[in-house]
């Protein structure tokens, strides 16, 4: 039987200090998340299953060719899980540090909740404008670090968004990156950070092209808790949308460790998805569990677990 997939909500970060049920979705530090990845899954227990590999006895040739097949996917992903690397396949979008930036590097989509006012409990979303001035204004209800004020530094504007970046009074080696998208290209509003599924917002640079649809889902990737240890991006690929959509999905891994010694952890197989209506720009995500196996990893060794 397949488990219910457990705290998979695409667009929390692992390391904000809010509760569990409304987390930030972009405070989050990617110093550690964007470069290499910190935190880890929640422990489950795993029933204590022996830990053999995975096969099918007395099957025909056919049937026990495609039981082997599956088996050593499963014990494949499971290696790459326990060793960590690679965690994200070539090719894929990560946005590299600033330059000269030596300490940690905290990179920050402020959002509605950011705003004085902002009612709690409601839903989250990344904020958009078209006024630079409007934008630096929301960085600066942001602009401390650990307590102390960062002075601003560098400023950036591209198609796709703003940029100021920040230098802490306490740590001169950090840097804070604070971010707002162009509403021009692209509006969060209507979309809720903290569910897995529903809407994600509206594409303003219409017609959406595929190429555009699969860097956003690779650019907000970086933002959720799959960035982090105990997870990898298996594959990023375009997908079946329905029709008249275009869609791309993240097929990734993760890692679930038992809470007792020596029993088998959970491995899940999960698709992140982003669909758009090409014309409108209307966006959606969906997140499944595609599949649910257990393994262990004693002395060195990976082994799937039966069951």
């Amino acid at each position: 039987m397949v488990p219910a997939l457990l705290g998979a909500n695409p667009d929390r970060p692992a390391t904000d200090a809010r509760p569990p049920h409304r987390r930030a979705a972009f405070a989050a530090v990617l110093a550690t998340l964007v470069a290499s990845g910190c935190g880890g899954g929640d422990g489950d227990g795993g029933g204590g299953v022996p830990a053999t590999p995975v096969a099918a006895a007395g099957a025909p040739p056919a049937a026990a060719n495609a039981a082997d097949d599956g088996s050593t996917r499963r014990l494949a992903i499971a290696e790459r899980l326990y060793t960590g690397t690679p965690r994200v396949p070539e090719g894929f979008r990560l946005d590299p540090p600033p330059a000269g930036a030596t300490g940690p590097v905290a990179t920050v989509h402020l959002k509605n909740a950011d705003l004085p006012g902002a009612a709690a409990g409601a839903p989250r979303w990344e904020l958009c404008t078209s006024d630079p001035a409007e934008a630096l204004g929301w960085s600066e209800l942001r602009s401390s670090w650990q307590g102390s004020y960062a002075d601003l530094v560098e400023t950036h504007a591209t198609e796709t968004m703003f940029e100021f970046v920040r230098v802490p009074r306490s740590d001169a080696t950090a840097r804070l990156r604070h971010r707002v998208f162009r509403c021009t290209w692209l509006d969060r509003s209507g979309t809720d950070l903290d569910a897995p599924s529903g809407a994600a917002g509206t594409f303003k640079a219409v017609p959406v092209a595929e190429t555009a649809l699969r860097d956003l889902a690779e650019y907000l990737w970086q933002f959720t808790t799959f960035n982090n240890a105990d997870h990898l991006v298996l594959a990023s690929t375009a997908a079946a949308g329905a029709p008249g959509q275009l869609a791309w999905r993240i097929e990734m891994a993760r890692l679930v460790r038992a809470g007792t010694a020596g029993e088998c952890d959970r491995i899940e197989r999960i698709a992140w998805t982003h669909a758009a209506e090409p014309a409108g720009g209307a966006l959606t995500r969906r997140l499944e569990l595609l599949e649910s196996f257990r393994a262990r990893r004693e002395n060195g060794v990976v082994l799937t677990c039966a069951g």
